[in-house]
């Protein structure tokens, strides 16, 4: 998302979403969840989780989030770094949304409504669990089949502010306890990072690396990771393990970079989901905590190794997407005022490239969650996070956008819009 690579596009920091499997049981039914309404655990209180991952095991929905804290989001723009009371240096009090005293906490929930979400406690600490954090960001948990363990990621920053790429964790449940496996991955685009050592010069397509998503293969268990690294997005194999990467990148029909790299710039916040044997990788243009939201590029593939061919693109030809963004979810205006006191952070999310547009959505993409239904007619719940719009103004109490996606007879997804509520069946 910027130079000292914090979470801000307008410099170099990159900042997800997956599969979240549902048996449907005889006791299945439709639920409705709003998203105009803040979204509550089992005692009234507004979850404080963001960005992660929701994934159904053992007979409950299982989010893993970030737990921002409780500042006060700033005055105007989401990434504005104002100073605190102790500061500079990075990060002060006044830096909200930018601290080290970001959790990865752990809601369970049998339905995903509101009032349903139980707190099961925090699986990582970013002071205490991650080596070297300065901020933790974007948590994802997957199961590994190969070794029956709970595997999670963990994106931060460094304590002396650089990228730190992905810890890596594990523990026999969704609900921990987690222990460290790996301090850093070793992804071939993180640089400096275990794969380029200090003092090896950095390519155009590396640097510090941030948003990621983690997807498992049901046919086999192999697990792939789609991450942003200096503003481009590629796809790398994982080890048996899940540890590190295994050092092979998927192709990209009209990629960049030898074709290994997708050919927009500036992009962050992937989703990877498979649907009916095809799978889709979907990202936006960068939005630090920007509050106009993001939109919603897509590629699909047959294989998580490629070739990937685009479906909706601001660089690559395509059609049944909105113009002049080349996605799914930018859009010229919208009805609803959706914050009080925030503005749009210039040429970031939809208004990239001095576009003035704003996300249909009122948000920027974090993950889609599979929910499977009997006969295989399985819903794809987008979920995006809803940045400098708290209804009290603390941070830590920002909400999501819910929506149901939608595909053509030729798998496609169409344009992506709001509503208040959304209705799906569990």
């Amino acid at each position: 998302m910027a130079t000292v690579k914090f979470r801000d596009c307008t410099t170099v920091l990159a900042v997800t979403a997956t599969i979240l499997w549902s048996p449907l049981g005889s006791d299945s039914k439709d639920v409705t969840v709003s998203n105009v309404q803040p979204k509550l655990d089992i005692h009234g209180n507004i979850v404080n989780a963001h960005d992660g991952t929701y994934r159904y095991f053992e007979g409950y929905y299982w989010y893993h989030g970030a737990e921002y804290g409780l500042c006060n989001e700033p005055a105007k723009r989401g990434c504005d770094q104002t100073p605190g009371r102790d500061g500079p240096p990075y990060p002060a009090p006044g830096h909200c949304g930018f601290q080290a005293d970001h959790n990865v906490s752990i809601y369970r929930s049998k339905d995903l409504t509101s009032g349903s979400w139980e707190f099961m406690g925090r699986a990582v600490h970013c002071a205490t669990d991650v080596p070297n954090c300065g901020i933790l960001y974007r948590p994802h948990l997957v199961h590994n089949p190969n070794t029956n363990l709970y595997v999670l990621f963990v994106n931060f920053v460094s304590k002396t502010h650089s990228y730190g790429g992905n810890a890596v964790f594990t523990a026999p449940t969704p609900a921990g306890p987690f222990t460290l496996k790996n301090k850093q991955m070793n992804l071939s685009r993180l640089c400096p990072g275990p794969a380029i050592p200090d003092g090896q010069p950095c390519g155009a397509a590396q640097g510090g690396c941030g948003d990621y998503d983690v997807l498992v293969d049901p046919r086999d268990g192999a697990a792939y990771i789609i991450y942003g690294c200096n503003f481009w997005m590629s796809i790398e194999r994982l080890t048996d393990d899940y540890y590190n990467s295994a050092g092979e990148n998927a192709s990209i029909m009209n990629g960049a970079f030898n074709g290994n790299v997708f050919p927009e710039y500036f992009t962050e916040a992937p989703a990877f989901f498979i649907r009916n044997n095809i799978f889709y990788a979907l990202f936006g243009h960068c939005c630090c905590f920007c509050f106009q939201g993001s939109g919603i590029m897509v590629y699909t593939a047959h294989n998580p190794m490629g070739p990937w061919t685009a479906q909706c693109s601001d660089v690559v030809n395509n059609t049944g997407c909105l113009s002049p963004s080349g996605d799914l979810a930018c859009i010229e205006s919208n009805d609803a005022v959706f914050s009080p006191h925030a503005e749009p952070t210039p040429n970031q999310g939809c208004n990239y490239k001095g576009r003035s547009q704003v996300s249909a959505l009122r948000a920027q993409q974090n993950f889609v969650i599979t929910i499977e239904r009997a006969g295989g007619d399985n819903e794809y719940l987008w979920t995006g996070d809803r940045w400098q719009q708290a209804p009290d103004g603390i941070k830590g109490h920002e909400g999501q956008t819910w929506a149901l996606l939608d595909f053509d007879s030729m798998g496609r997804i169409t344009p992506v819009r709001w509503h208040d509520n959304v209705t799906f069946h569990v």
